[in-house]
């Protein structure tokens, strides 16, 4: 197993991103959060987990170690795979997803891509005694104004990252700024239109 890698950002796409290592690359799939606060050509540490299946053996790795715990609590689901906890933590921040179990918040994990109210009962059904045990900061309802503003800001370093004009991505952020996407939504939106 590979716990972490040091190395620099050579590449970054869409759901993934290349880190080399003594010369060899590293192709790690990850969420939106952890490609919005990577550069190409900058070192990082990144917490990975290697996922192998019977066709596949495949990298996921996050900047943080909390987006990691999170990442393996939510692939310890029976019904959730690597890619749809992807697409949890892309959506949602670690905080939000701990809120949202201990709350028994269904509606909150249902912004996910992938995720219904079914899918949302059994993460926090199975994940609810492993969040009791992790660290946390309660959300108060009056925050998911910051919230919105924090996934503007994401998505924004997200898209300039991939090589998007800033003015650009200014104007299509503007369009969408009363649209209420997650974050995950709101890039690809984006995208659709900066194309």
């Amino acid at each position: 197993m590979i716990s972490y890698i040091i190395g620099q950002i050579r590449a970054i796409n869409e759901d993934n991103f290349v880190i080399e290592n003594n010369n060899m690359g590293y192709i790690i799939f990850s969420s939106l959060t952890t490609l919005a606060n990577i550069e190409i050509n900058n070192e990082y540490k990144i917490y990975t987990s290697m996922q192998v299946r019977e066709d596949d053996i495949s990298l996921f790795g996050f900047i943080s170690k909390d987006e990691l715990e999170m990442f393996l609590h939510l692939t310890s689901v029976s019904t959730i795979g690597p890619k749809t906890a992807l697409g949890i933590l892309s959506s949602l921040s670690v905080n939000e997803i701990k809120n949202a179990i201990l709350n028994n918040d269904i509606n909150k994990l249902t912004v996910a891509k992938g995720i219904g109210k079914k899918s949302a009962s059994r993460i926090i059904l199975e994940l609810v005694d492993k969040v009791k045990k992790m660290n946390f900061i309660p959300i108060e309802k009056s925050e998911d104004v910051s919230v919105v503003n924090e996934d503007f800001d994401v998505a924004k370093e997200a898209l300039l990252n991939l090589g998007y004009q800033k003015n650009d991505i200014d104007r299509v952020l503007l369009e969408l700024k009363d649209n209420e996407l997650s974050l995950e939504g709101l890039i690809k939106e984006s995208l659709k239109r900066l194309i």
